[in-house]
């Protein structure tokens, strides 16, 4: 079953993406086939489409891309129970996008993990604003957690790996594995829990059962943005509707911290 929704408000995950190398950037309208006009007409505005999906549906707003096939093969395998999309359009002045270190200063915004502590989230048991990660930082490995500085790059690589620690409102001190890819001009950026993931002293969520990506593919317009998350829950007690208005608030999160980031690292009302 399909929902689209619109956010007016541009909010705060996750982690978004940019370009390796100079490449022409395509039109929106090149992604016509996958969008319905009224999809075209909310990204033009500024405010996302969403979808819903679990293991019996398949994924619906992913633009194609040399990523697609194995991000849909991610989701296969991970047979999640829930599954949200989102599809966001950033508009982005040109004279910002064709800065030359533009690429390089929006990898490394991807790589900047302990700046994603404090970001909020509409949280749907609360019906309010909340801080989504009270701690938020790279770590040496998910046995250590020794926190390291963030690491930053001059020259974008074509695959990185990190491990992130995270604690989170909800479902408290966990850890994740970030890998980075970046082709022809697009950069996916994949989060998959190390850690067993509880809501209070009630497991929820399994080791490597959730799954956040995160796509980035340089257009015309600026940038467009495809966040997904999948998992296999381990019971929802009835709660299916607000865990997953819940997931999507967390995509919106990450949205609005990596726009956030664009606009302060590039001084960009």
């Amino acid at each position: 079953m399909r929902y689209q929704t619109v956010s007016t408000l541009i909010l705060g995950a996750l982690l978004g993406f940019l370009l390796a190398t100079p490449v022409a950037a395509q039109s929106i309208e090149t992604w016509r086939a996958g969008l319905s006009d009224s999809d075209r007409t909310t990204l033009a505005r500024g405010e996302r489409v969403t979808s819903f999906f679990s293991d019996h549906t398949e994924i619906s707003l992913l633009p194609p891309s040399e990523f697609s096939a194995p991000l849909v093969e991610r989701f296969r395998t991970l047979s999640p129970r829930l599954g949200v999309e989102a599809l966001y359009l950033l508009q982005i002045p040109p004279e910002v996008r064709s800065r030359p270190d533009f690429q390089v200063r929006l990898y490394n915004i991807l790589r900047s993990v302990s700046t994603m502590e404090g970001i909020e989230y509409f949280s749907e048991s609360r019906n309010q604003m909340r801080e989504l990660f009270l701690e938020s930082y790279t770590i040496d490995n998910p046995q250590n957690r020794r926190r390291v500085p963030d690491v930053f790059v001059s020259d974008i690589p074509p695959f990185a790996a990190l491990h992130a620690f995270q604690r989170d409102s909800t479902f408290g001190r966990n850890t994740y594995a970030l890998t980075y890819r970046v082709q022809n001009g697009l950069t996916w950026l994949s989060m998959i829990n190390q850690s067993r993931m509880s809501y209070g002293i009630i497991p929820l969520v399994g080791e490597q059962n959730l799954e956040i990506h995160l796509l980035i593919i340089p257009v015309e317009e600026g940038l467009l943005f495809y966040g997904s998350c999948g998992v296999r829950i381990l019971g929802m007690f009835g709660m299916m509707d607000r865990a997953q208005a819940s997931f999507q608030n967390r995509i919106d999160a990450i949205y609005g911290w990596f726009t956030a980031r664009i606009r302060e690292e590039f001084a960009w009302e």
